[in-house]
């Protein structure tokens, strides 16, 4: 378990749970190392890096808001060694499931992201297959949720 000083820093000694990050649910009778268990809820995309550091991976995009950065304290997590890349909240991809729209959005980065070759100055809509470039990554957005399908109605409770 991680503990934190009133400033937000590590305390000394302490280390990061990755599997912490997300949304957490207490599940009775689900024991791991605690009480909680991280569920981002289904997959509703990806983001495939197509050139750059990290060439051939993929990181899963989930429901609601997924900040974007190096640090593990992020939704998704893009360390694959660009320093380009904030730690924090890069950028952000939000899925929408009532609309059925994802949507891209600036965050606290120092490095401008790109969206097919145009700066990404305010939040937009996100199109299916669009290039996002920062430092020397480049992504390719592949969506599974869009108008034409999305997920049911899910209800997230313990594993079956």
């Amino acid at each position: 378990m991680t503990s934190y000083m009133g400033d937000g820093r590590r305390a000394k000694g302490t280390t990061m749970d990755p599997r912490r990050r997300g949304t957490r649910l207490h599940r009775p009778g689900f024991e791991d190392e605690g009480d909680e268990s991280v569920d981002n809820g289904p997959v509703t995309g990806w983001l495939v890096v197509v050139d750059g550091p990290g060439r051939g991976r993929a990181v899963e995009l989930g429901f609601g808001l997924n900040t974007i950065g190096t640090s593990a304290d992020n939704r998704v997590q893009l360390d694959f060694g660009d320093p380009a890349i904030s730690r924090e909240d890069h950028f952000s991809i939000a899925y929408d499931a009532i609309h059925k729209k994802f949507h891209l959005i600036r965050g606290r980065g120092m490095n401008l992201v790109y969206v097919n070759d145009s700066p990404l100055t305010d939040a937009r809509d996100l199109t299916a297959f669009a290039e996002i470039s920062v430092g020397a990554t480049q992504l390719r957005f592949v969506p599974l949720c869009g108008p034409d399908w999305a997920w049911p109605e899910t209800k997230v409770g313990p594993p079956v």
